[in-house]
């Protein structure tokens, strides 16, 4: 409460004036009438509180100014302290504490994209991602400081099973600011430890136990070569790619081929923490972008048919080597691949030796010593097994499987003409051999497919003249879908080589008149992948009319539109292309057809066409005819193809052996056939895929 003192107002009533005397003077000051003061009190709301008191001596107003002058004094000294904290701050420490601010205050982080699944086009998992959790240091201002070391440290290392190689001197080592926020200390904690380190981690702001996504193969092996794997951006990729630490990138496969698809958009967190690290706030900046889910077109049914006939021909190829005297195989090393002649999608895409793609995705990896036998190189046969290899794309000696394209480059250019299948074909001194040691009397160009009758191809190169056949071949073959690429969504597919006489120039490679001859079925520097003849024999089958292959059906659960087909007839006339067909259903029909003591009408009950090959190789010349390379390509039903297929057996032999065995397991499980009853007894499902899939579900 503050006192102020003012002059009492004067009343205003008017006074009778005294009657004065003649001779008195005016009074002095002293003697005028004194007035009293009125005392205003104001509390600190500005409420007045008046009272009357007696009027303040001079002394007492001498003191009240000094009272004030000492108040205002305090008050200016507080005021000229303050601004000159406030400059200290501002001006001279500011650089110093804008560090701090930005150091150890505000910290952004990546919010990883979900990655999209991979399914199969009937709806099973390929690929998918499950919540794991790491061990994480933050990292602190002075590791030294007894203050803010990390409580109960040797209990959480055991618990969380921290490495030595993220530890200097038995700590955490510091995070290297300029490349990353924390370090990762321990990757996919066991979740029965997790409730123990989350109590001891409570007082350790240093330290969080962070969730992140693992890809996850539930399907393991299946399809393993088709859908490849995925693991942590390098720091190559990091440096030079875009990438941050802990991005997953595919290596193979479709997982290598649609990163950009299914990996999405990572997003962006911005937390505010103590100096300590202990979180206060957090934004989300960006929320970023899940990736995209994937439908292939393979369906499951006949994908794991595809890999168990692989398998299953482990025994034919035993087989065979049994028959020529020759050791026996532990494992199988070939591919199939099943499509659908009309859109060009490929339903079943198989390799072997297969592996299980979380050896590679999962960090620990969940069986390191396969991981390592699968891509250790210095191991006994690595390069032969080539285990993560996908074969279907792979460039292999086809032999008689290329020769409905020979067939069709001669009788489109030259005619048809028959002569002669004898067991030896003589050319300029040279000696040719047939696979046949006896005389399979006059072939055709149709007979010659049936019959796989090589001297009618050898026929046909020496009457164009081996330089004009192998370019007529080469163009042929190239047009048809050799020598190029499917159009399948892979990396890593290989083109193949069908060479003419302009492509050997040099003088150390010079050019003979009996590669042309060797070309014709198949052999010498003839190169096809299973794919590749896939693609070919579709256009055969469609009398000229061509699609490219494609493994991938829809994205998002949209279905992707089929690229459009192509035309690759000559003139208009398609006689080449039925006149090989012809050859090819002779094949399984009549005597003497490679195919038919397998899949001749009254064997199996779908009528099928095909053609058988036998590639020689330079391990079967070192070793003889077990370890020649089987093929077989086939198609049907003969009314109306909806399905056709490529096995091939490195090494694994005759054609007729393991690969046809092979390629009518596959048409059994297409067409919904038991192998193990009579043909004629049976009613096969040659629909569509649905038809299939109400079969299967059929009691």
């Amino acid at each position: 409460m503050i006192d102020f003192e003012f002059p009492e107002e004067q009343d205003t009533k008017p006074e009778a004036p005294e009657p004065s005397a003649p001779d008195a003077e005016s009074a002095p000051p002293q003697a005028t009438a004194s007035r009293d003061l009125k005392r205003t009190r104001v509390d600190v709301f500005g409420r007045e509180a008046l009272t009357t008191t007696a009027p303040a001596s001079r002394a007492e107003q001498g003191q009240g100014r000094a009272v004030m002058r000492g108040v205002t004094l305090v008050l200016t000294l507080g005021l000229a302290a303050l601004a000159g904290r406030l400059y200290q701050l501002q001006i001279h420490q500011h650089s110093q504490f804008a560090v701090r601010a930005s150091s150890n205050f505000q910290r952004d982080d990546v919010i990883k994209a979900v990655r999209g699944e991979i399914r199969t086009r009937d709806g099973v998992l390929l690929a998918t991602n499950r919540a794991v959790t790491d061990l994480v240091y933050l990292g602190r201002r002075d590791p030294t400081d007894p203050a803010q070391a990390i409580a109960d440290w040797d209990k959480i290392r055991f618990l969380a099973g921290v490495p030595q190689s993220v530890l200097v001197d038995g700590q955490p080592r510091e995070p290297d600011r300029r490349t990353e926020t924390s370090v990762v200390l321990a990757r996919n904690v066991p979740k029965e430890r997790l409730a123990a380190l989350t109590e001891y981690l409570v007082t350790v702001p240093s330290l969080e136990l962070r969730e992140r996504f693992e890809r996850l193969y539930p399907q393991g092996r299946m399809a393993a070569h088709l859908i490849g794997y995925v693991q942590e951006a390098s720091d190559r990729q990091v440096r030079e790619d875009g990438y941050t630490v802990g991005d997953l990138v595919g290596r193979s496969g479709i997982e290598y081929a649609l990163q950009k698809e299914l990996s999405g958009k990572n997003g962006l967190l911005r937390r505010e923490v103590t100096a300590g690290g202990k979180p206060l706030t957090e934004q989300v900046i960006d929320p970023g972008q899940k990736g995209q889910n994937v439908t292939l077109t393979i369906d499951s049914s006949l994908q794991k048919a595809a890999e168990a006939a692989l398998q299953a021909g482990l025994a034919d190829v035993n087989e065979g080597r049994r028959h020529y005297g020759r050791p026996r195989e532990t494992l199988v090393r070939g591919a199939v691949i099943a499509i659908d002649p009309r859109t060009g999608e490929v339903l079943a895409m198989a390799s072997s030796p297969a592996y299980d793609p979380n050896w590679f995705s999962q960090v620990p990896s969940p069986n390191p010593q396969m991981r390592n036998w699968a891509i250790d190189p210095n191991r006994q046969n690595a390069a032969l097994d080539a285990v993560t290899t996908n074969r279907t794309l792979q460039a292999f000696n086809p032999g008689s499987v290329f020769k409905p394209a020979s067939g069709l480059a001669y009788v489109e250019k030259w005619g048809n003409f028959s002569t002669s299948c004898v067991p030896t074909y003589y050319y300029q001194g040279l000696r040719f051999r047939n696979w046949a040691r006896f005389n399979l009397g006059w072939v055709d160009a149709r007979k010659a497919i049936a019959f796989s009758c090589n001297p009618w191809y050898y026929s046909s190169a020496a009457k164009a003249s081996p330089g004009a056949y192998s370019r007529q071949l080469k163009e042929r073959a190239t047009e048809l879908g050799y020598r190029r690429a499917t159009g399948i969504e892979l990396v890593g597919e290989k083109t193949g080589s069908v060479p003419d006489i302009d492509d050997y120039t040099s003088p150390k490679a010079p050019w003979y008149p009996g590669f042309a001859l060797n070309m014709s079925i198949g052999q010498g520097d003839v190169l096809v992948t299973p794919a590749q003849v896939a693609r070919v024999l579709a256009t055969i089958v469609n009398e000229g009319r061509q699609r490219p292959l494609t493994v991938v059906r829809a994205f998002d659960g949209k279905v992707k539109p089929l690229r459009p087909a192509s035309s690759v007839v000559q003139s208009g006339n398609v006689s080449g292309f039925q006149m090989i067909k012809q050859g090819m259903t002779w094949t399984t029909l009549i005597p003497t057809g490679t195919a038919r003591h397998e899949l001749a009408p009254w064997l199996f009950p779908v009528r099928t066409g095909g053609k058988t090959g036998t590639a020689e190789t330079s391990e079967s010349r070192r070793n003889g005819y077990a370890y020649t390379h089987a093929w077989y390509t086939g198609y049907g039903p003969l009314s109306n193809p909806n399905f056709l297929v490529v096995t091939f057996f490195q090494n694994g032999g005759e054609g007729s052996g393991p690969a046809l065995k092979a390629a009518k397991r596959m048409f059994a499980a297409r067409w919904c056939v038991d192998l193990t009853k009579p043909a004629q007894n049976q009613t096969p499902c040659t629909g569509e895929l649905a038809d299939m899939h109400a079969r299967q579900k059929s009691p």
